[in-house]
């Protein structure tokens, strides 16, 4: 692999991105091979085993659900030296109380058969990950704070949950929302004529869900496009509902992940440079 490469060919994984080399609003760029974000990492070859265990990862921040992540679970001899944690790991109250719902909403939007009452479900649901992923947004940037690189955080299919959380640190790096943006619309090509395999193969991977992907494969294209895209709206929904709720991500990250300026700091300087 080349260095400073913004897309990391690694054969059996998708979508694995290097966040390096944006550059913030001081003027400081984000250090390459500090930052990864991905699709799930379960159907590695050996040649992108060994790949991938030449990155030399000290932490692996799983944000799929707990049925997924039992049932397609990171190879661990491509992560050898790395501590893995996961959403179930890290879930509190209010999460727990939200998640079912969560989960299931854009899945309730497929009876309406619109394909518009499916992207607006997709697309409302983007700001509900604040919630349903708080603990285990709260561990990844403490993580990134004490220095635990390099890191990647991951989902399925590195789209949704991933791109919250790529959001979410960048702008708590001085990223601009431009660059946020154009960094969550790469999903878009990497992706494309690949996500409906993808998705079937584990993005729907809970046990309550049992025959869920063989009904999906059924359904009109045109119905689950809004799930397979990288919608534009979708990150920009994320993006004004923070600024209207929170001021921005650095203030919901004090109020709701309970990490303050000086943790904040301590990530911009260990990830700028």
């Amino acid at each position: 692999m080349k260095p400073n490469q913004r897309v990391l060919q690694i054969d059996g994984a998708l979508n694995f991105r290097d966040l390096g080399g944006y550059r913030s609003v001081d003027g400081r760029q984000v250090r390459w091979g500090k930052l990864y974000r991905s699709a799930q990492l379960d159907r590695l070859s050996e040649q992108g085993i060994h790949e991938l265990a030449q990155l030399n990862l000290r932490t692996v921040i799983d944000l799929r659900f707990s049925g997924e992540t039992q049932r397609f679970p990171t190879i661990r001899k491509a992560v050898p030296g790395a501590e893995i944690f996961s959403w179930h790991d890290e879930i509190d109250q209010e999460a727990g109380d939200k998640s079912t719902k969560i989960k299931l909403g854009w899945r309730d939007s497929l009876e309406s058969r619109d394909p518009a009452q499916v992207r607006e479900a997709m697309r409302i649901n983007y700001p509900q990950k604040l919630y349903s992923h708080r603990a285990i947004y709260r561990k990844m940037l403490l993580r990134l704070s004490e220095g635990r690189t390099p890191l990647v955080f991951h989902c399925a299919a590195g789209k949704d949950r991933t791109g919250v959380a790529a959001a979410l640190v960048l702008s708590l790096l001085g990223i601009s929302e431009q660059q946020i943006v154009d960094d969550y619309l790469l999903t878009q090509r990497e992706l494309e004529n690949k996500m409906e395999t993808w998705f079937a193969g584990g993005a729907t991977g809970h046990d309550e869900y049992q025959g869920f992907q063989n009904s999906l494969a059924k359904q009109p294209k045109e119905l689950l496009k809004p799930i397979f895209d990288a919608d534009v709206n979708y990150i920009k929904t994320l993006l004004d509902y923070v600024s209207t709720t929170y001021g921005s991500f650095s203030q919901y990250t004090e109020q709701k992940l309970g990490l303050d300026l000086r943790v904040q700091d301590t990530l911009r300087d260990h990830l700028l440079e």
